[in-house]
C-alpha cells in the first residue's frame, strides 16, 4: 500500500506540475505581469508557508539552530530561481506549453542532477553513474535540438512574416533555456542544505517533511524576486491600474488554481516520493518529470498551438519529446548504479 499510495501521489503532482500554467490562458483583460505577480504571491510565498507550518510548526527554530552560511546560500539560490521562474513565465507565455514544457522541464531535470554530482563527487563522473548521467544530459540538449527543429518549422511556414516569428522564437527559446539552469536550482540548493535539514530531524521533524524547510526560504526569496520584476512591468507600462476591473475577481481565482497546482505538485511529489524509499529517485523523479512535460505538451496541443503547423513539424516535436522522456529516465536510472 504505501508503494501504490506514493505512486499515485506521484502521478497526481505530475499531473498537477504539467497543468499549472493552464489557468493562465483563460485569464481575462489583465497583463502577463498582473497574473504572474498574483500566482507568484499566493504559490511562492501564501500557500507555501501554510502547508509549512502544518508540516513544521517549529520552522523557526530550525532555521534558529541552522548555520547562518548555509541559510544565506540557500537564500541566495532562491533568488536565482526567482529569476528562473520569471523567465519560464516569459517562456511559456512565448513559446506555449506544447514546446515550452519539454525544454524547461528536460533542463530542470538533467541540470539539478549532474550539477550536484560535479559539486559533492566530481571523482565519481567517470564511473557508471556519472557517465550515464552524461549520457542523459546528452540526450537532453538532443531532445531540445529536436524540439527547436519542429519550432522553428512552425514559424516559418506558418505565418507572413517569417523573419520576425523566426527572431520571437530564438529569443523564447533562449529564455526557455536560461529558465531550465536557473529553475535547477532548488534541486541543487537541497544538496547543499544538509545541515539545515539536520537541524529539522534533531528538532523531530521527520524526514518526509525536512525538504519543506528549504522550499520555504527558496521560494519565498523567488517570490520576491517575481514580485519586483512584476511590480517594475506594472510601472514601467503603466498598467498598475488595470489590475482592479470587472474580470479581477475571475483572474484572481485562475491564479489561485495556478498556485495551488504549482505548490501542491511539489508537496505531493515530497510525500510520495518518500513512500516510495530509494524507488523515489530511480522511479519517482522522472515519473514526476515525464508526466508533467507529456501533460504540458498535450494541453499544448488541445489549445491548438500547433493547429495548422506542417506535418513535418509536428514530426520533430513529437521526436524531441520522446527523446527528452528516454533523457529524464536515462537520468534517473544513474541513480541505480
Amino acid at each position: 500500500m504505501p508503494l501504490l499510495s506514493g505512486f499515485l501521489l506521484v502521478l497526481l503532482a505530475g499531473l498537477l506540475q504539467g497543468s499549472f500554467i493552464l489557468p493562465m490562458t483563460l485569464v481575462k483583460r489583465w497583463s502577463w505581469e498582473h497574473t504572474w505577480a498574483t500566482f507568484s504571491f499566493l504559490g511562492m510565498f501564501a500557500f507555501n508557508w501554510i502547508l509549512t507550518f502544518l508540516l513544521v510548526p517549529n520552522i523557526f527554530a530550525v532555521y534558529a539552530s541552522s548555520p547562518h552560511r548555509d541559510l544565506m546560500i540557500l537564500a541566495l539560490f532562491g533568488m536565482g530561481w526567482g529569476i528562473g521562474a520569471v523567465l519560464f513565465g516569459m517562456g511559456m507565455d512565448r513559446l506555449g506549453m506544447a514546446l515550452g514544457y519539454p525544454v524547461i522541464m528536460g533542463l530542470i531535470a538533467s541540470l539539478g542532477a549532474l550539477i550536484p554530482l560535479l559539486v559533492f563527487f566530481p571523482e565519481t563522473l567517470f564511473t557508471t553513474r556519472g557517465l550515464v548521467l552524461m549520457a542523459g544530459t546528452a540526450l537532453v540538449i538532443f531532445g531540445i535540438v529536436l524540439c527547436s527543429l519542429g519550432g522553428a518549422r512552425r514559424t516559418s511556414t506558418s505565418e507572413k512574416s517569417s523573419a520576425t516569428l523566426s527572431k520571437k522564437f530564438t529569443v523564447g527559446l533562449a529564455i526557455a533555456i536560461f529558465a531550465g539552469v536557473l529553475s535547477c536550482l532548488p534541486n541543487i540548493g537541497m544538496a547543499f542544505a544538509g545541515n539545515v535539514t539536520a537541524a529539522a530531524g534533531n528538532l523531530g521533524v521527520s524526514q518526509a517533511s525536512a525538504g519543506n524547510t528549504v522550499w520555504a526560504l527558496l521560494f519565498t526569496l523567488g517570490c520576491v524576486v517575481n514580485l519586483v520584476y512584476c511590480l517594475y512591468l506594472m510601472i514601467s507600462r503603466k498598467t498598475l491600474s488595470q489590475y482592479w476591473n470587472a474580470d479581477t475577481p475571475r483572474n484572481l481565482g485562475l491564479s489561485a488554481a495556478m498556485a495551488l497546482m504549482w505548490i501542491g505538485s511539489f508537496y505531493l511529489y515530497g510525500a510520495g516520493a518518500a513512500r516510495l524509499g530509494h524507488w523515489g529517485v530511480i522511479v519517482g523523479w522522472p515519473l514526476f518529470i515525464s508526466l508533467s512535460i507529456v501533460t504540458g505538451n498535450l494541453w499544448g496541443l488541445w489549445r491548438g498551438e500547433w493547429q495548422g503547423a506542417p506535418a513535418a513539424a509536428r514530426r520533430w516535436l513529437n521526436l524531441g519529446l520522446l527523446v527528452l522522456i528516454v533523457a529524464v529516465i536515462t537520468v534517473a536510472l544513474s541513480n541505480s548504479f
